[in-house]
């Protein structure tokens, strides 16, 4: 990064809201262990409380750091991250409590966008990785779709690199239900089929 990349990055780090690309959509994030960032999210989104909000890593170091995976869990991670596959696992109590559930859980997924991962990286811990839209809207997959209410109400730093978000599904989220099984809770990038030949029943 150059020094203003760098500088951008410590202001993140201290509490700045980021738009940003994944390998889906534009995120709109921020340091999820700064409970006052998550809450502007909650706000400028106008997203319902008690609807925990997503969360990306960076690599495995953070993985291990920040996450509490079974063996089960991680065994379905390593099947698939870094890629859209979200994960509902217990993390660190250092992540803001509206990014966890009651159980003191949050969607997880390792982010193969480089721009996500680095930033993530860099920053030193998970990201908040909500779709960068009011709730109840479209995502945005190119900048010119971006809502122009929500940049100026996030005041958020615009990452404009290149690549883009490849579009399509979001991630697929599911949860371990058993030593074995998988539930989905939202279909996505990644089909059923897939989980099943890694080796794991999907159960309704």
């Amino acid at each position: 990064m150059s020094a203003v990349r760098e500088a951008e990055v410590l202001e993140f780090a201290r509490g700045r809201l980021v738009i940003y690309p994944t390998e889906t959509f534009y995120a709109l994030g921020c340091l999820a262990t700064m409970h006052s960032a998550v809450e502007r999210i909650f706000s400028v989104k106008g997203r319902p409380e008690g609807k925990p909000l997503p969360l990306i890593i960076s690599d495995w170091q953070m993985a291990e750091r920040f996450l509490r995976l079974t063996s089960a869990q991680e065994k379905l991670a390593r099947k698939f991250w870094p890629g859209p596959l979200s994960i509902v696992v217990e993390v660190d109590q250092r992540v803001s409590p509206l990014a966890q559930d009651r159980g003191g859980r949050s969607a997880v997924r390792m982010s193969p966008h480089p721009i996500a991962a680095r930033l993530c990286r860099e920053a030193g811990a998970p990201l908040v990785s909500s779709s960068a839209n009011r709730s109840g809207r479209p995502p945005a997959c190119r900048l010119e779709e971006l809502d122009p209410e929500l940049v100026r109400l996030s005041e958020a730093l615009v990452i404009t690199d290149s690549p883009w978000p490849g579009g399509g599904l979001p991630s697929t989220l599911v949860e371990i239900v058993g030593a074995n099984s998988v539930r989905i809770l939202r279909a996505g990038a990644i089909p059923m089929e897939e989980i099943s030949a890694a080796g794991f029943e999907v159960v309704s």
